[in-house]
């Protein structure tokens, strides 16, 4: 089966970073490894403008040895370009999230994978379904051993600033009970539009785990989330959603005016799902990497960053 299946992949495409063959005698395609990606162009660094830097991971707790690649790339790019936190996507330890403050696979799946110096920043995460079948609980207390870990609630609002005074809110949301309908979704959603139509940030963006929209081809678009949140996000003009769960990178055209972005694909080769692309989308990839932003008063700038290191593709939201 494994012979028939690695042949099969070496004709689908020459390229050994274009196919991969797990252990589940899975073939996994790499739809940019196979098509044109669009041109673009990452704005250089404007002296005297005041920018804040993130990166943007999900899907990532897996302990193999691909996290520990897609991390390298991070700190490569965080020691080039800066880095001042992060945000995750859910789905941070797997299979099973934790149990404890004092779980064994914080070490095993986190602390000894993000040792990078360019990597000690501030982290803001946000809860995957995978994350749920462990204690929730431990992993906002996990704040208690880690002071980077910046978690005080199942969702939540922080606020960055930049040099200049422009603010930049993040809102992170919990999607897994919100999907089911689970109780405290009424909560949480009139807690997003409050908090939203409070802001006066020059950016809104929000992130969680589940996307919206998305082209896993066992998946496809998400018509509860759907209902609950685009309408919020259209009403107060959020900029972008970062989402994971489709373990593959993906930025959608924008719809209601809002730009949607998968960041899932933090475990690496091993932990890729395949994702289709279509015309509804400016860029898809799969096969592991990040997102890496850099963000100012007039824009905001989305790099896919790949195992390699290498910017794939970018895209440029401006104010």
């Amino acid at each position: 089966m494994r012979t028939t299946l690695g042949m099969l992949c070496l004709s689908i495409v020459a390229s050994s970073t274009a196919c991969s063959l797990l252990d589940r005698d899975k073939i996994v395609v790499d739809p940019a490894a196979i098509r044109d990606i669009p041109a673009f162009v990452v704005p250089v660094v404007k002296p005297g403008v005041a920018y804040e830097r993130f990166i943007v991971i999900g899907d990532m707790g897996s302990g193999h040895a691909d996290q520990a690649e897609v991390a390298s790339a991070m700190a490569a790019k965080a020691g080039a370009d800066g880095l001042d936190f992060w945000l995750t996507t859910g789905d941070n330890i797997y299979p099973n999230g934790v149990q404890s403050v004092d779980d064994g696979q914080w070490n095993e799946k986190f602390e000894r994978i993000y040792t990078a110096a360019a990597l000690q920043k501030p982290i803001y995460p946000s809860l995957g379904n995978h994350d749920h079948k462990g204690s929730v609980t431990a992993q906002i207390d996990y704040a208690q051993s880690n002071p980077l870990w910046k978690m005080p609630a199942t969702y939540y609002t922080f606020t960055r600033t930049l040099a200049d005074g422009a603010e930049v809110q993040f809102f992170a949301i919990d999607t897994e009970p919100m999907q089911h309908n689970h109780p405290g979704t009424k909560e949480q959603l009139a807690w997003l539009d409050q908090e939203l139509g409070k802001s006066g940030a020059r950016w809104k963006i929000v992130y969680g785990h589940h996307p919206l929209y998305g082209h896993n081809p066992n998946r496809g678009y998400n018509p509860v989330l759907i209902g609950h949140l685009d309408p919020i996000f259209a009403k107060h003009g959020v900029d972008v959603y970062f989402a994971g769960h489709d373990h593959a990178l993906e930025m959608i055209k924008p719809i209601n005016g809002v730009h949607h972005v998968i960041s899932g694909a933090g475990g690496g080769a091993d932990w890729a799902y395949n994702v289709n692309w279509t015309d509804e989308s400016f860029y898809v990839a799969t096969l592991g990497g990040f997102v890496y932003c850099r963000v100012s008063n007039t824009e905001l700038v989305i790099e896919f960053v790949r195992m390699g290191g290498e910017t794939q593709y970018a895209h440029v939201l401006r104010k």
